[in-house]
């Protein structure tokens, strides 16, 4: 299985998918106080499921930026019996989430095949993977495959090899990857496009009515549910 260095970010006390700050510059912050602006920064585990070979794929978004974490296969011993496989596989899944902290993942829909054993293993081994998932507390995504090919062809009926010259282009990587992970980064490459951008529009939790126009029209609990540090706000 392929392995990179764990990357710094997210917040202080390493919960998933939460920005990490850096001081506001330009501009007096609202009502006097002191605002700590976050990095909107996310990363997507893309799943392409399989009991032999299961690819896997991080990327991290940055504002409007997609970049590369870590990507790879993990590839359980064919001669071993099914549970062991999918144990194999859980356990693999499982660091990954350990070493890069996603806070969503993508996978492609289930698709008929003609032989239904092969449905059955595929479908026990996506098990697998939204239960890892489910037990990092990560939010699950799926797609349907013409809509990932879509999504990073333009093609619907994009060939692999199509999928993975655009996953490389997209996000300038150097090296050729194994098929089971281009596939992979090819769904959460398909989901980052579907994900909006995290914005003062946007951004849940608002407590303040509306879209606000500027900062001023903003509460100190709106900043805090933005994930902005306010200090010495006035009460």
């Amino acid at each position: 299985m392929s392995k990179s260095s764990p990357q710094d970010w997210g917040a202080p006390d390493g919960s998933r998918g939460a920005p990490s700050a850096e001081p506001v510059s330009g501009g007096p912050a609202p009502w006097g106080a002191t605002l700590t602006r976050p990095k909107i920064r996310d990363r997507v585990l893309g799943i392409d499921p399989g009991s032999l070979h299961l690819g896997y794929g991080v990327i991290e978004l940055s504002s409007d930026r997609l970049a590369h974490v870590a990507s790879g296969v993990i590839s359980p011993k064919s001669a071993w019996v099914f549970a062991d496989r999918l144990k194999f596989i859980f356990e693999g899944l499982s660091e990954v989430h350990e070493r890069h902290a996603p806070s969503s993942m993508a996978l492609e829909d289930i698709f008929v095949y003609k032989n239904p054993r092969s449905v059955f293993k595929l479908a026990e081994a996506r098990g697998v993977a939204i239960l890892a998932a489910a037990l990092n507390g990560v939010q699950v995504y799926e797609y349907a495959p013409q809509l990932i090919k879509n999504a990073v062809c333009g093609n619907a009926r994009a060939e692999k090899s199509q999928i993975a010259f655009m996953v490389g282009k997209l996000l300038n990587l150097t090296v050729k990857l194994a098929t089971d992970a281009s596939d992979a980064l090819a769904a959460s490459i398909c989901h980052a496009g579907q994900s909006p951008r995290a914005t003062i529009e946007r951004a849940p939790g608002l407590a303040t009515k509306g879209r606000a126009k500027s900062w001023r029209g903003l509460t100190p609990q709106d900043l805090a549910n933005l994930g902005y540090k306010v200090e010495n706000a006035p009460k």
